[in-house]
């Protein structure tokens, strides 16, 4: 199925706040979102995002976003740091919401030590990067992140309509 951006981002913002995840950091994953799907990231990748609003890179990779432009502004063009592992997946598309020109950025895993995200960047060179008009998402992927997104709708009541929920009477005919 075809989507625009701000159909995919509006829905991965949605599920994870039905998640349970914080609305600032449920606003940035539904960007990321975006990013990882358009770059061919795989739907599981945000599946996992969303399952624990305890311990998800959702709220650990904001942060990392932060702590690259700190060590760029502090240690030049080339920086590494590590990932806890399970943030790899969703890595680079946090980075690609810096609005930073990135020359390099790589995901690697060395063994017997936890993933590391390295890139090269200039901080003098704002970008933005060029997002497809239409990205593709699997109806599976869809489905779960509607699901997570109707968490947030309120049931109807007599007393959510009487507090102004739905429609009024004259928005009906």
């Amino acid at each position: 199925m075809s989507f625009s951006a701000n159909e995919i981002a509006s829905l991965a913002h949605k599920a994870a706040r039905g998640a349970g995840f914080p609305p600032r950091q449920a606003d940035v994953f539904g960007a990321a979102a975006v990013h990882h799907l358009a770059a061919g990231g795989t739907p599981s990748a945000l599946r996992r995002a969303l399952a624990d609003p305890t311990d998800s890179p959702i709220l650990r990779l904001p942060l990392l976003t932060e702590d690259i432009l700190r060590a760029l502004t502090l240690s030049g063009p080339e920086v590494t740091l590590t990932l806890q592992p399970g943030d790899e997946a969703l890595a680079l598309a946090y980075t690609a919401l810096m609005h930073i020109h990135i020359e390099r950025s790589v995901v690697d895993r060395p063994e017997g030590a936890p993933p590391r995200l390295t890139l090269c960047a200039d901080l003098d060179t704002p970008t933005r990067t060029r997002l497809p008009a239409r990205i593709d998402a699997p109806a599976d992927l869809i489905e779960h992140l509607s699901g997570l997104a109707a968490k947030t709708l309120v049931a109807p009541s007599v007393a959510s309509r009487n507090a102004g929920a739905g429609a009024g009477n004259i928005d009906n005919d």
